[in-house]
């Protein structure tokens, strides 16, 4: 019995793949055109409504009805017939038809901005021309589907395979502006004129000059197109393309009248001489370049800013006779300064759709007061301590305290400093991420500086943020000067060398703003050309601060100094604590303050990053802005949204309470070697985020009130010698329940990160089929976090037959110190005097791999993203790195390149280095897609143990990890054939900091420097510390198959 909603619910054909909580089946209409069936849970009900409602003004395709009866709710999609991305060579439209479908997909995105959603970036091949038995156009917007359902968020939630390429990026998002709906309006230019003539604006040139073109008026339509097209429709096309955002339509609605005016058969009004030029083939000749660039040299400022003029009702408050002319009437308007629209903007919650409603709370802005950042003769942790024991006690357990001290660290940040760049002319590296002097390394073809292109003290801005308040660390000198070249932690003071410490978070006052001398990294420059590229394109649209050290420090927010030294801190000691202003007390409490280091975006523009988001950086780590996706996405779904300090400063996630004390339901009581981290006699209690201890915050409080932790718990120990063995083993609790013991805490945290269990199996003749399901329920961005291209998240299997006997292992490893069996490392090289005629050192961090047992047979391929894969060996929600190659073995008929006469041998023999452009992030193979690309271990490092050149990644991977709230299943099908069952199986997620052939090249890498003089304090990193990268158990699950 139909229960609500327009139709029945027809027929369900084959199952699709899920999308988040909808299930998808495909049908057919009464017509009998084919569709899809999208089933929900009752509960779901208004949204269903939602996307019919949507589907109707041609947003999502949920156009051919919903309903509701006893099964649930359901909805239908149209499938499309032909996307704009399906369109081959030369195909044209005629101009009336091109319009209508131009109008159709105006009226979709004037639907988003009437209702203040954003629907992610417009895609090619997210443009339907039309479905079986319906001709209008559509827009399929998976992204913002996806992020209603819960199946993805934000930047990262459509595939790669469907990201536009930076052809179809605006010249204000190629120069690192977010993607908007003005945007989305180019974009529709840019369909319009492919629809028309049959071929892109810029096609056929380079893809550097392409994107340079952008900035530059369109060419108008060839001649003898010209000549069929109505009067007006050339000047119309090109006005949505012109290169000055104030000359284009500065509405979607007001595309829709234009189209609408064109197509009616009245005469049309006269267009103004400059529209008249343009049907001459006329107009402007813009020279500059198509990335919107920073002149060499110049800090970054406020970008334009466009947006909808609109009269009161939301609508267009064009005149008639602007109606008439709209280019002419937007002309006459000028750069006419505009309000910022109802749609909560910034690079991570592109695809968020979020409604006017239930806008967050802005991001805190900088404070409006000058600065005074002497630096301070000593600002450490023990000067606080007598006030704030607790804090100062917690804070030194900490991976804050720590942050500059992890030799893995300082062992990355010498070898980018050491390699990257390095030849004859640069025998010492190019220092690209330290300081540049007057004593740099040159780029060998155009003469650029190459020395701090990456950004001035990049690492250390972050990991020694109190640096900045008065840096000790010597510009980098390609010369004679090896002092010059020490490690971090022979250069810092020790003031510096306590990380993110008392003195650095509660001197900071606010965001960087243009107004500050210090900007941390905002910039990155190209050491081809010369241009500044942004890698805080946030900047633009006044979200300040986000990602590469985007903070301010300020001494006199803290302190009121009597003296030029904080003194012991006892009885009569000169220090008086300001009261912290409220903007900068906002700020704090903020997950944007996390932001500013918890996003850090890597020079050089990212392969597959800037096709999908238009970004001319890499995201090496990326945990705010997956934070604010999912932020987003919960605030859309009326539900309350935990802050970065929320999980990480408060009780969360739980405390160990004494057997008969508490709630009781919560764990088990814990041992020596229990699962829930708590000692005998106490079991552990969970404690939501947000929650706090109660405590004194001073010494000298007068009462009790909620404190914020400062154990700032992570998922790795520590491989410094300064952080004790008793810090991590310890098995005594705080007065409010919680550990003192790292391992104890962080096995808490992580085993209350994942859901993990094995579905019903099945077994079908010779075949039994294990359904292994894993969910990120305890993290508000995806896991593993941090540097997650080299945290290991994996399952360990294995299945017995009904005589005990294995039939299927996989995940073992023989020790805790061995390698993953997914491939298996021949040989690593980290010498470097094997050196090519340049003087390049070859085959540095690279290495021989040859496929494991448990090498990964998934499809579809979890690297590029999913929710449902089937096939068989490891699974790792580790991410990685790409390297573009090209073929030099034999390209097969799927694209794919495969070993040619006598290779083979390992995984990269029948590859070589493809042409990566710096600037642009294309990769010029014989391979296309994905094909083109190899993954590679190292964060720097070369092709193989023998070839290439030690550099960065050129793509970024963030798709194996695992997204918030979403369920990820890969089926093993296991083949069997004359076994008996009944089956059984067990299995268990296993977590571990780093892979150990990480660190044992590191461990080489600094031996070898060591012995050669260049570490003052011996090798950073040694086999002593590898016991404390052990793996950690997060969870168990088995099942029987009959």
């Amino acid at each position: 019995m139909m229960m609500g909603g327009s139709r029945q619910r027809p027929g369900a054909g084959e199952e699709l793949d899920a999308v988040g909580r909808a299930r998808r089946f495909a049908c057919a209409l009464e017509t009998g055109s084919p569709a899809e069936l999208w089933c929900f849970e009752r509960s779901d009900a208004a949204l269903v409504q939602r996307l019919a409602s949507f589907g109707d003004e041609g947003l999502g395709g949920f156009a051919a009805g919903w309903g509701e009866d006893e099964e649930g709710v359901f909805a239908l999609r149209r499938v499309p017939s032909k996307t704009v991305d399906s369109l081959v060579r030369g195909e044209q439209l005629d101009g009336l038809t091109a319009l209508a479908k131009v109008r159709d997909l105006a009226r979709a995105l004037a639907a988003c901005e009437k209702k203040g959603v954003f629907p992610g970036p417009l895609r090619p091949a997210e443009i339907a021309l039309g479905s079986p038995g319906r001709a209008d156009a559509f827009v399929l917007a998976d992204g913002w589907i996806r992020v209603l359902l819960g199946a993805g968020h934000g930047a990262h939630g459509g595939s790669v395979a469907s990201a536009p390429s930076p052809r179809w990026t605006p010249p204000e998002q190629a120069g690192g502006a977010p993607w908007d709906n003005a945007a989305n309006r180019y974009v529709l230019g840019l369909v319009a004129y492919r629809l028309l003539a049959g071929a892109h604006p810029f096609a056929g040139i380079g893809l550097r000059d392409a994107m340079a073109a952008a900035s530059s008026p369109p060419p108008p339509f060839d001649e003898t197109i010209a000549r069929t097209l109505k009067p007006g429709i050339q000047s119309f096309v090109l006005a949505m393309l012109d290169p000055e955002g104030a000359v284009r339509p500065s509405s979607a609605i007001a595309i829709v009248r234009r189209c609408e005016e064109l197509m009616r058969d009245a005469p049309l009004r006269s267009e103004s001489r400059a529209d008249t030029q343009r049907e001459a083939g006329g107009g402007k000749t813009g020279a500059g370049v198509g990335f919107d660039l920073l002149p060499p040299g110049a800090a970054p400022g406020p970008s334009a800013r466009r947006d909808d003029a609109r009269s009161n009702d939301g609508r267009e408050s064009l005149t008639r006779d602007d109606r008439g002319s709209l280019p002419a009437a937007l002309a006459r308007r000028g750069r006419i300064a505009l309000a910022i629209g109802p749609i909560a903007v910034g690079l991570a919650i592109a695809g968020a759709g979020l409604a006017a409603s239930r806008r967050p709370e802005p991001p805190p802005q900088p404070p409006a007061r000058a600065l005074s950042q002497a630096p301070l003769r000593k600002t450490t942790a023990e000067s606080c301590a007598p006030c704030h024991a607790r804090q100062v006690a917690e804070w030194s357990r900490s991976v804050m305290a720590h942050s500059v001290k992890s030799p893995l660290f300082g062992a990355l940040e010498s070898v980018v400093q050491e390699q990257v760049g390095r030849d004859d002319r640069c025998p010492s590296g190019a220092g690209v991420l330290r300081k540049a002097s007057g004593d740099v390394c040159r780029d060998e073809k155009t003469g650029l500086v190459l020395t701090g292109t990456g950004g001035e003290h990049w690492c250390v801005n972050c990991h020694s943020a109190g640096d900045n308040l008065g840096s000790t660390v010597p510009a980098w000198s390609a010369g004679a000067n090896a002092q010059a070249r020490r490690p971090l932690r022979d250069v810092l003071t020790p003031q510096a060398m306590e990380g993110i410490s008392c003195a650095v978070c509660h001197q900071a006052i606010g965001p960087v703003h243009g107004g500050s001398a210090y900007q941390g990294n905002p910039t990155w420059t190209s050491p081809v050309t010369g241009a500044v590229f942004r890698m805080r394109p946030e900047d633009g649209i006044g979200v300040r601060g986000i990602g590469n050290s985007g903070y301010l420090l300020d001494p006199n927010a803290l302190l009121l100094l009597r003296s030029s030294s904080l003194g012991p801190g006892g009885p009569g000691d000169p220090i008086v604590h300001r009261r912290t202003p409220e903007d900068t007390a906002r700020y704090l409490r903020s997950s944007e303050f996390c932001g500013a280091c918890h996003d850090v975006r890597l020079f050089g523009t990212d392969s597959i990053g800037v096709r999908e988001r238009g970004e001319h950086f890499k995201r090496l780590r990326n945990a705010y802005s997956e934070w604010k996706s999912w932020a987003d996405a919960e605030r859309l779904a009326g539900r309350r949204v935990a802050s970065c300090q929320d999980c990480h400063m408060s009780l969360y996630p739980g405390v160990c309470v004494k057997d008969g004390e508490g709630s009781g339901t919560s764990g088990k009581s814990g041992s020596r070697s229990g699962t829930n981290g708590c000692p005998p006699g106490f079991h552990f209690e969970a404690r939501a985020p947000g929650e706090k201890a109660r405590g004194m915050i001073a010494a000298s409080s007068s009462e009790p009130r909620p404190i914020s932790s400062h154990w700032f718990t992570s998922v790795d120990l520590p491989l410094a010698l300064e952080f004790p063995d008793a810090w991590a083993n310890e098995t005594a609790l705080d007065s409010s329940g919680v550990p003192l013991g790292l391992e104890a805490r962080r096995e808490q945290l992580l085993r209350h990160t994942f859901a993990f269990s094995i579905a019903k199996g099945t077994r079908v003749g010779s075949r039994i089929e294990i359904p292994v399901e894993i969910q990120n329920v305890g993290a508000g961005h995806r896991v593993p976090a941090g540097f997650s291209q080299e945290r290991e998240t994996w399952v360990e299997m294995t299945v017995r037959d009904g005589r005990g006997d294995v039939v299927y292992e996989v995940g073992k490893i023989a020790s805790d110190e061995s390698d993953l069996r997914d491939k298996s490392f021949v040989r690593m090289t980290t010498r470097d005097d094997v050196k090519d005629f340049k003087g390049r050192p070859l085959g540095v961090f690279g290495a021989d791999i040859v496929d494991g047992p448990d090498v990964p047979q998934w499809s579809p391929n979890p690297t590029f993203g999913g929710t449902t894969f089937r096939g068989k060996g490891l699974v790792n929600m580790q991410n990685g790195f790409l390297r573009c190659v090209k073929c030099i073995g034999v390209i097969d008929a799927q694209g794919r390149c495969q070993p040619g006469p006598g290779q083979g041998r390992t995984r990269a023999d029948r590859f070589d280095d493809g042409v990566y452009d710096i600037d642009t992030g294309e990769c010029r193979s014989n391979l296309t897609g994905t094909n083109a690309f190899f993954e590679t271990y190292f964060p720097v490092g070369a092709l193989d143990a023998d070839r290439g050149i030690a550099k960065a990644p050129d793509a970024i991977l963030d798709q194996r990890s695992a997204p918030p709230g979403v369920v990820l299943r890969y089926i093993y099908e296991i083949d069997v054939p004359g076994r008996s069952g009944p089956f059984t199986v067990q299995a268990r997620l296993r977590f571990r900091p780093f892979p150990p052939f990480l660190l044992r090249a590191f461990a080489d890498y600094e031996a070898r420097k060591a012995a050669q003089g260049l570490r003052p304090s011996g090798a950073q990193i040694t086999g002593a510390m590898f016991a404390r990268n052990h793996p950690i158990d997060l969870a168990e699950a088995s099942a029987k198959i009959d």
